[in-house]
């Protein structure tokens, strides 16, 4: 049976744009993991670069999808993935009879290609998606980072105090440095950064709670980020909220 393609524009609630654009692209990401009958998923906005005839509504979005068969298609619209995005963020979109409005056109094709961009060789794939910290004294750091950044715990196997954070669309940043013992937080080893929204508040309540200055706050790269050491000497980076370069 042949591939089944479409088109699908959905119209954005004034002010939604931020949180549809990343429930989207959550969505797109678990499609590609999960549904191996769907072979193509493009969610577009409008570009601006150039003008538009009919003029393109500024608050559409328009998918593009291409599947194996038709089956597949039904898999995915009646499948956990789709209906869970339209129940959880369905009303950050214009709506009719409850669900969100949007026009389907579907297409058959008939000629043409998709020319496949050449790939860089390093794809800077493995992100770091987890840390710990083992303690001397677990009671007293729960307290600690409780107390500073307001974590909260849930508890595993051999009394583990997991930390878990919400689903969130981040840019994620690591790298390798040179040791220089003569520079604050480059002793060998490896640090983690906490993202924090103002870091002299945080310092200031880090100190208060028991930690010590490490790194000032400082401007590198276009990161402003400082470093303190947590109870036990630990040492912790400090980060407020950047864009991926």
């Amino acid at each position: 049976m042949s591939k089944l393609s479409l088109i699908s524009r959905w119209f954005l609630r004034p002010g939604c744009e931020a949180a549809a654009l990343a429930a989207v692209e959550q969505l797109a990401a678990a499609v590609q993991a999960h549904e191996p009958g769907t072979l193509t998923y493009y969610v577009h906005t409008p570009d601006t670069r150039l003008q538009s005839l009919p003029p393109a509504d500024p608050h559409s979005l328009l998918f593009f999808e291409e599947y194996r068969d038709p089956a597949a298609f039904h898999a995915h619209v009646t499948g956990p993935l789709f209906t869970a995005f339209v129940h959880d963020h369905g009303h950050l979109f214009v709506a009719a009879n409850g669900k969100p409005f949007t026009f389907v056109e579907f297409l058959t094709r008939r000629a043409g290609f998709t020319r496949t961009e050449p790939q860089a060789a390093v794809s800077n794939a493995h992100p770091a998606v987890m840390f710990e910290i083992i303690a001397n004294d677990q009671a007293n750091l729960k307290t600690f980072y409780q107390t500073v950044f307001y974590w909260n715990y849930t508890i595993g196997t051999g009394d583990f105090a997991c930390v878990k954070f919400p689903v969130q669309t981040l840019p994620l940043l690591g790298g390798i440095g040179q040791a220089n013992p003569q520079i604050p937080g480059f002793d060998p080893g490896h640090n983690f950064y906490l993202l924090v929204d103002d870091l002299q508040s945080t310092i200031d309540a880090a100190l208060a709670a028991g930690a010590s200055k490490l790194a000032d706050p400082a401007d590198i790269d276009g990161y402003h980020f400082a470093m303190i050491k947590d109870p036990e000497g630990n040492p912790i980076g400090l980060i407020q909220p950047f864009t991926a370069n």
